[in-house]
């Protein structure tokens, strides 16, 4: 059976009300999937909340009627990831990728490392979106612009739970986590990772006083590997015995 499909909405969606898709979607509604009037689609809003939803015109622009909300499924956790800002297109991987695993917001890092300078937010943002539509998950992440990293360390320490993935070593990161789940009632997590030459000695000290480092193992993991790596330990252990969901 074919599937249904899911095609972002306004802010301004809710039940009964018809709305109009953005440029993005009303193309890929019409050109491919050559969607018709009656056709059935999921409708979220990418900020929570979805529902079933109907075509009702293709005309100038693409009409929803937004019905049923559906039953909303929340994650366990807010992880946001510092990431120092690699090169080439690495950060693509690593938004694409997080948002799968439910990672709930994204911070580029410049960092004394970086190697890569340029900042492409905006396509890293379209990649959020469409990932989270073809995993099926509520909510869209945010990217937010690229931070120095005193600013950058300064909000980490905001943070509930700060967790420094570093190649040099460090508490299983799977044992921390599986220490915080059901310590805590606050579920924001934040992880800070270096970018391809790692964390310098001086930014790393910084770090220790507001965070703790963790590893993954002995194995120095690439760039776009490591992050997507973490939080996947950390949705396995935080949601195991609970809802698996991607929201």
């Amino acid at each position: 059976m074919t599937s249904v499909p899911r095609l972002r909405v306004g802010a301004e969606a809710s039940a009964g009300a018809r709305v109009a898709l953005g440029p993005l979607d009303a193309h890929h509604a019409r050109a491919v999937l050559r969607m018709r009037v009656g056709d059935p689609l999921i409708a979220f809003d990418g900020l929570g909340q979805e529902w079933d939803a109907t075509i009702v015109s293709v005309a100038d622009e693409v009409i929803v009627a937004i019905g049923a909300p559906r039953p909303l499924i929340t994650m366990p956790y807010r992880l946001t990831i510092y990431q120092g800002l690699p090169k080439a297109d690495k950060m693509d991987l690593i938004v694409r990728m997080g948002t799968e695993l439910g990672v709930a917001r994204f911070v580029p890092v410049l960092m004394a490392r970086s190697v890569g300078r340029a900042a492409r937010v905006d396509r890293w943002r379209r990649i959020a979106a469409e990932a989270a539509k073809q995993c099926r998950r509520a909510t869209v992440p945010d990217v937010a612009d690229p931070a120095t990293f005193a600013l950058a360390a300064a909000a980490f320490g905001r943070h509930a739970l700060r967790w420094v993935l570093w190649e040099g070593g460090g508490a299983s990161l799977g044992a921390v986590a599986a220490a915080a789940k059901g310590a805590v009632t606050d579920a924001d997590i934040a992880l800070f990772l270096g970018p391809e030459g790692g964390i310098d000695d001086p930014e790393l000290r910084q770090l220790d006083q507001v965070g703790r480092r963790c590893s993954l193992g002995p194995p120095v993991l690439r760039v776009e590997t490591a992050g997507p790596a973490a939080a996947a330990v950390i949705l396995a252990v935080l949601a195991a015995g609970g809802e698996s969901s991607l929201r």
